[in-house]
Formats: C-alpha cells, sequence, structure tokens
C-alpha cells in the first residue's frame, strides 16, 4: 500500500499539468505570443519493481496574454491499486528578458496546485514559483536551467526545485533533462516530439527516477496550437 502510494506521488510530480513543451520537462523562458493558444494531452504510465503501475491522463490549456504573459490551466488523473487522485493546476510564466542569440532569456513560472483522492473534495495542495535561463548554445540548441520553490500543504514543507534540459530541432524535437527537488532522488528524461500537421504535433518521453528501486515513467503526447 505504501509503495501505490509512492508510486502515485511520483506519478503527480512528474506529470503534473503543469508541465508543458513537451516532451521537455525543463520550462522555458519564452511564452507564447499573445492571442495564440495551445492544448497539450499526454497519458503515461509509472512502474516501479514490486508495486502496481500507475496510469494516468493529462492535459493543459495555455495562451500568450499581454505580450510577454501565459496564463495557463490544467488537468490531471492518476490511477493505481483501486485508489484514484485528480489535480488541478492555476498558473502562468512571464518573460522578462526574451532569449535571442547571444541573449539569454530571463522568466519566472507560477502557480498553486490542487489535490483531490477518491471521495473526498479538492483541497489546495501547491504553491510554486520557479525563475527560469534560457540560451542558445550553438545552432538549434538551446539550454534552459530552472531554480525554485514550492510548498506541499499536506506534508507541510517546503522544497527547492531545479532542472537542468537541453532541447535541439524544431519541426522534429528532441530534448534531455535532469530535474528534481531537494526531497528525493533526480529524474533523468529523454524524449521526441515531431508535427504530423500544421499545428498538430505528437511526442514520446521516457524518464527515470534514481530511487532504489527505480521508478519508471513512459509517456505519449499530443500538442495542437490554434
Amino acid at each position: 500500500m505504501k509503495t501505490t502510494l509512492c508510486l502515485l506521488a511520483s506519478f503527480v510530480s512528474l506529470s503534473m499539468p503543469a508541465r508543458a513543451d513537451r516532451p521537455l520537462v525543463s520550462e522555458t523562458a519564452d511564452v507564447i505570443p499573445s492571442g495564440d493558444c495551445q492544448v497539450e494531452t499526454a497519458a503515461a504510465r509509472v512502474t516501479s519493481r514490486g508495486a502496481l503501475s500507475t496510469t494516468g491522463l493529462n492535459a493543459l490549456f495555455s495562451c500568450g496574454v499581454l505580450g510577454n504573459h501565459q496564463a495557463a490551466l490544467g488537468y490531471g488523473d492518476a490511477r493505481s491499486g483501486g485508489r484514484s487522485e485528480q489535480s488541478l493546476y492555476v498558473g502562468g510564466k512571464s518573460t522578462l528578458i526574451a532569449p535571442a542569440a547571444g541573449v539569454t532569456g530571463l522568466g519566472v513560472g507560477y502557480g498553486i496546485g490542487l489535490l483531490k483522492s477518491a471521495g473526498l473534495s479538492f483541497d489546495h495542495e501547491s504553491s510554486m514559483v520557479v525563475a527560469v535561463l534560457t540560451r542558445e548554445l550553438s545552432a538549434g540548441l538551446l539550454g534552459h536551467v530552472n531554480l525554485g520553490w514550492s510548498r506541499s500543504q499536506s506534508a507541510r514543507q517546503n522544497s527547492a526545485l531545479w532542472s537542468l534540459g537541453f532541447e535541439h530541432g524544431s519541426d522534429r524535437v528532441f530534448a534531455a533533462d535532469l530535474f528534481g527537488d531537494d526531497r528525493g532522488k533526480p529524474w533523468l528524461s529523454a524524449g521526441m516530439g515531431w508535427s504530423l500537421a500544421d499545428k498538430l504535433s505528437v511526442n514520446l518521453a521516457g524518464a527515470l527516477q534514481f530511487e532504489k528501486p527505480k521508478v519508471k515513467n513512459l509517456s505519449v503526447g499530443f500538442k495542437i496550437i490554434y
């Protein structure tokens, strides 16, 4: 039972609907152009030796607003061993310095998360703020550094968040991330995404957390821009 709950927590932490721009995990310093919107959906499965698997779905709706800001609303659902948890996310991102050739971009992400276990109502579970740096390292290769803070209401504790990510390409994107917090072992993630049509793309990603036993996450997602 304890292992099942740990897998549910791992799924929520990795697949929380706050995450955008799959297969990249790290946040980026830029925002969606004002007036444009996108919808991202993903299905994921989390496994660990000796434990029941966890499956889930999440979706994120986000739009560019007021020139250099982005607003987002997300929903997630995770199930394991007859237990389920739903999550909601409300947040956004602001660009302070736009990334460009030779210019390191600076942004800040922020949001709150709500969590609902079976038979209960949604409760405020988390608050988060993260500083974001984005830099073009070479032609077509971007690097991202995230450093932030989160607060878990249920655990009554604060955590330091961090992430180091890389992405390459446009129509076909390859991404890799090393990320985590000061409360557990880090995650390593890698994936790719490619365009199916003008404003439709699909992505695949895998992630591994260096716990004992290791936790694995495999996911597939779609993104629609309009």
